[in-house]
């Protein structure tokens, strides 16, 4: 099975998969984390069972992969990719939460336009070094905070002029308003 993105799919079960009522199989798209479980889509759907036991709800699956031109050898590339591809977001993520936990500081900006809203413009981490926005880290670290930033920002500043930025000390929770 290959979607318009040109990424291939293959049908996957494992023993995890088991319900009362049998394996409900999951769609593994190449290069993408995760699985999607046959559940059934909508009101009216209902989820697909393939066999009672793991070695029938297997043959199912294989069979499957084999009706959209899949070898064996295809289905373990698509799966293995999946997991490299769910790995790499884990390690993404144990990545930011790292440099958000070595934060001392974080300043927070308003654009020229004070409605444009806040933005991440410097982080300060415990050793001294500075992420600032010459560094593409920024974007990682601002993406997992900005939304708590912009919240203390607004209750810390609510109206203000434009190029105004609010310092949030991390260890004391203060905030210092700068020009």
């Amino acid at each position: 099975m290959t979607p318009p993105t040109g990424k291939r799919r293959a049908f996957y079960v494992d023993a995890t998969m088991q319900t009362e009522n049998g394996f409900i199989p999951s769609v593994v798209t190449e290069d993408e984390p995760g699985h999607t479980p046959m559940r059934g889509s909508g009101p009216l759907a209902s989820p697909l069972f393939w066999g009672d036991d793991l070695a029938t709800a297997r043959q199912i699956a294989e069979q499957a992969n084999t009706d959209l031109g899949l070898t064996d050898s295809d289905v373990r590339d698509i799966v293995t990719s999946s997991f490299r591809a769910s790995e790499a977001i884990a390690e993404a993520g144990r990545l930011i939460r790292s440099m958000v936990s070595e934060a001392v500081s974080y300043d927070v900006a308003s654009g020229d336009d004070p409605s444009a809203g806040w933005f991440l413009r410097r982080v300060t981490l415990t050793d001294g070094d500075v992420i600032d926005q010459d560094d593409p880290t920024l974007a990682i670290v601002d993406s997992a905070v900005a939304s708590c930033l912009s919240q203390i920002a607004w209750g810390a500043w609510g109206d203000r002029d434009a190029d105004s930025v609010l310092r949030i000390d991390v260890r004391t929770g203060r905030w210092l308003r700068e020009r």
